[in-house]
């Protein structure tokens, strides 16, 4: 399944329903109706629709058996169902499907009215193995490696290829070195501060990197547009700053118990908070950069985000530190 694939009206991919339930059907009439019914497919869910075959609920199959006989389909219904609109895209469709872990959505019309349903079977069959070989090439991306590198039988051009990204990394590492040595009268004098730094610089890590790979799903989808762009960035933005806060408040409350005070405690806080949102908002901006500039954003994002997260973690938290303790 390609792109384009991905990018077509759902409606071109839906299957036809034949397991309908009127909603003023008793639960007796709606299985004498079924048993009528030349159903050779399998089936999933019953939807209940209205007279004019508008969508008005669902019921699961123990529902059905398990009710009164005499009970109306719409009294046992659940009125609240996941649905699509005919024009929504089939990219859509797989991510309401693993969203809500559901094995099919129905798909209506601009009226409601259902015109047929959209079955995890349509990529399962077809684009699974694709779509995990993508997903294993992405990782190594993500890494600075990609997976075609992986298999050259030569460790020389394999070294070649891949050094220049570790050199990357190394080079992000020297520079923390530094920069703690230049702020070493704090480290001195807080040893707290020192004990915070690994944990400091995995969290900044690992956030950022969640961004960036929220950015690089963005990158890869065909005919966004901006406006969804920015609608995401806004919701990334919002969650970030929930988990660095979250973040900041737990680990400067543990930092308590080890006995040095609040001040530090407060300073490992607010560099935390500082730090994340920072450098999550690196992780969300350099796809993008490597995109404008024609560059692939999958190989060159993930080292060149985690040096650039080091270098600013380890700025912020020792500046910070030594402006609010040696003061």
């Amino acid at each position: 399944m390609t792109n384009n694939d991905l990018s077509r009206p759902v409606k071109d991919f839906i299957s036809a329903v034949h397991t309908t339930l009127h909603q003023d059907q008793t639960i007796d009439e709606a299985l004498i109706s079924l048993r009528r019914r030349k159903i050779d497919e399998k089936f999933i869910y019953f939807y209940v629709v209205d007279h004019e075959n508008r969508l008005k609920g669902i019921i699961s199959t123990r529902q059905l058996l398990l009710s009164e006989r005499h009970c109306t389909i719409k009294q046992i219904m659940t009125a609240s169902v996941v649905r699509l609109k005919e024009d929504q895209t089939l990219q859509e469709a797989m991510e309401l499907l693993s969203a809500h872990r559901l094995l099919a959505i129905p798909v209506v019309d601009s009226r409601q009215r259902l015109i047929g349903i959209i079955d995890i079977q349509v990529y399962l069959d077809e684009s699974v193995e694709g779509a995990d070989a993508r997903h294993t090439s992405d990782v190594f991306q993500i890494l600075g490696l990609s997976l075609e590198m992986g298999k050259r039988k030569s460790p020389w051009k394999s070294y070649r290829t891949r050094m220049p990204w570790i050199l990357c990394n190394m080079a992000g590492g020297i520079a923390c070195a530094a920069i703690s040595f230049l702020y070493k009268a704090v480290l001195a004098k807080v040893i707290l501060l020192a004990m915070f730094i690994p944990l400091i610089l995995t969290l900044s890590e690992s956030i950022s990197m969640q961004s960036m790979t929220q950015s690089l799903h963005l990158v890869r989808q065909p005919n966004i547009t901006r406006r969804q762009i920015f609608y995401r960035i806004l919701l990334e933005g919002k969650m970030v700053i929930l988990l660095a806060l979250t973040c900041a408040i737990s680990v400067g409350f543990i930092s308590l118990l080890w006995g040095g005070g609040f001040a530090p405690s407060m300073t490992i806080a607010s560099s935390l908070f500082i730090s994340i949102t920072l450098s999550a908002s690196a992780g969300a901006s350099v796809p993008w950069i490597l995109y404008s500039r024609s560059l692939d954003p999958k190989v060159a994002s993930g080292p060149v985000v985690l040096m650039f997260t080091d270098v600013l973690t380890t700025t912020i938290y020792l500046s910070l530190a030594t402006w609010l303790l040696l003061r």
